[in-house]
């Protein structure tokens, strides 16, 4: 059933299909709309995204790397989670509009287009200081220096920060997001697998795709799966490991402005070097030796066996050059009035393409793959597109000394504020003080069962006021650094360091 309004079995849709089941608008508080509140529960959703100060947070850190003071400005992490949410949308209504769509929405868990944005607005929340450099060291650093068996992940420290500490209202925990967009949060519905021993663990990583794709990526640690289960438990039709139609259409919008819009930046801030990008993809397509494309063809075949396609592949890098040809030519660098007009009129026409080529099927598109995601064609040239940001911009040369100097000053946080709660507790930082004495009260694994016991149990109504499960005290200082900005991380550095003297003590703005 769509439309305005619209209700099956007591679920109002705003603008979506309903599922036969009212799990997917429920709270883990039992909390409903108060009289006279209009909005549907997913768009009330959305608003809390928008009014929680971890978005705004993001105004603050690095989408890929941070920017320069000689070039222009560059997609922050909340620009960047603005242009998902308006891909997701845009993504979301093309395929509702669509009538032999709605019946398989229906039967796969239901759809909504708000939950599409509400989680596109969070999905990076999480994520920490400096960008993909400091989510790559922050892991290795919560595993091997604060013993966190399950390390960091981005993703799943935004379903942590949607789920715990009461930062909107004494009676609930974190935002009290409705099932539905807590499961379209989670990109990689699963928990991280157990780490190897050190040889078969690079063994597994270089071979086998199952063990790869739940160790790298998954969206929620140990303290938290339970709430990710029973949130999922509107999803019956979805395999344990599937992502639910909203949480697919997020991750496509994901990779589509990744793709795109920070290939953009770096042209326009000219660090990227777009001729010697265009000869490796016409080298490769020509089957001559490349190191950038020829192994991410081998690491595709690998995790998307059933859905990598090598003649798609040459494809995909022939019709990327032409775009690059096209609207990043070096031919407008001279003049800047061409140079942009064209390129962000190929950005657009490049992500209409995009957004119009997203299927949904009733089967998952590869081996525990989505049931939406983009065609087989346009899916090899984003994976491209993708390629090209990371090998060319985020592991070139030209970043290196900006990201050893953010290594060091994340792992040195790290270091002191270990130290710190080791050697003086008492003197934390007040919210750092008080999450490591809760989780250090609940004491583990017990208070964890009778938690989310009470919630599978718990009635409409039913008062639930007892903290969310913390789990290891340690995971407080992942939590603390994951609620800096760039410039917050780097001034606690510098004062914990004892680089820059100053009269406020460093309860001050922290």
């Amino acid at each position: 059933m769509t439309g305005n309004n619209s209700a099956l079995d007591g679920e109002v849709q705003l603008t979506g299909v309903a599922s036969k089941t009212t799990d997917r608008v429920r709270r883990a508080s039992g909390g409903t709309r108060a009289a006279g509140d209009s909005r549907s529960e997913a768009a009330r959703d959305k608003d809390r995204v928008l009014y929680s100060w971890h978005w705004r947070r993001l105004g603050g850190v690095t989408q890929v790397v941070s920017p320069f003071d000689d070039v222009r400005l560059l997609h922050n992490r909340l620009t960047h989670s603005e242009k998902v949410a308006q891909v997701s949308r845009s993504i979301a209504v093309e395929l509702l509009n669509d009538p032999g769509n709605r019946a398989l929405m229906a039967g796969l868990g239901g759809f909504d287009v708000d939950v599409c944005e509400a989680a596109a607005m969070a999905h990076d929340i999480g994520h920490p200081p400096f960008g993909h450099i400091g989510e790559t060291l922050l892991d290795e650093l919560a595993r091997e220096k604060l013993d966190l068996v399950d390390g960091f992940e981005g993703n799943a420290q935004t379903f942590r920060i949607v789920a715990i500490g009461r930062m909107r209202s004494l009676n609930y925990e974190g935002l009290d997001l409705t099932a539905a967009t807590l499961a379209a949060v989670a990109k990689y519905p699963w928990a991280r697998r157990r780490t190897l021993d050190k040889k078969n663990h690079k063994t597994a990583l270089k071979s086998d795709p199952d063990y790869r794709r739940e160790w790298r990526k998954f969206s929620a640690y140990d303290s938290e799966k339970p709430l990710l289960d029973w949130a999922r438990s509107f999803t019956g039709a979805l395999s344990v490991n599937t992502q639910t139609l909203e949480a697919s259409v997020m991750d496509v919008a994901d990779d589509i402005t990744y793709a795109v819009h920070d290939l953009e930046d770096f042209y326009f801030a000219k660090r990227l070097d777009v001729a010697a990008v265009r000869d490796d993809l016409r080298r490769c397509a020509k089957g001559q030796t490349d190191p950038v494309f020829a192994r991410l063809a081998d690491r595709l075949r690998m995790d998307y066996a059933s859905w990598f396609d090598s003649a798609l592949f040459i494809e995909a890098l022939v019709e990327v050059e032409s775009v690059l040809a096209g609207y990043l030519s070096d031919r407008a660098r001279s003049a800047v009035d061409l140079r942009e007009a064209l390129a962000r009129s190929g950005v657009s026409d490049l992500i209409g393409r995009f957004i119009s080529s997203v299927v949904i099927s009733a089967t998952p598109l590869w081996v525990n793959g989505p049931h939406i995601g983009l065609s087989r064609p346009q899916w090899h040239q984003v994976q491209v597109l993708k390629e090209i940001t990371k090998r060319y911009v985020i592991d070139g040369a030209e970043l290196a000394l900006l990201q050893r100097g953010q290594e060091h000053v994340l792992g040195g946080l790290v270091d002191m504020l270990h130290s710190w709660t080791q050697n003086d507790p008492s003197r934390l930082p007040p919210r750092l003080a008080a999450e490591i004495k809760l989780a250090t009260t609940q004491g583990g694994a017990k208070y964890e069962q009778e938690y989310y016991a009470h919630l599978a149990q718990r009635e409409p109504g039913d008062d639930f006021m007892d903290p969310a499960p913390r789990g290891e005290p340690n995971r407080a200082i992942v939590d603390y650094i994951c609620s800096l900005s760039d410039a917050k991380c780097m001034a606690l550095y510098q004062k914990l360091s004892g680089q820059r003297v100053h009269r406020a003590g460093i309860e001050f703005g922290f």
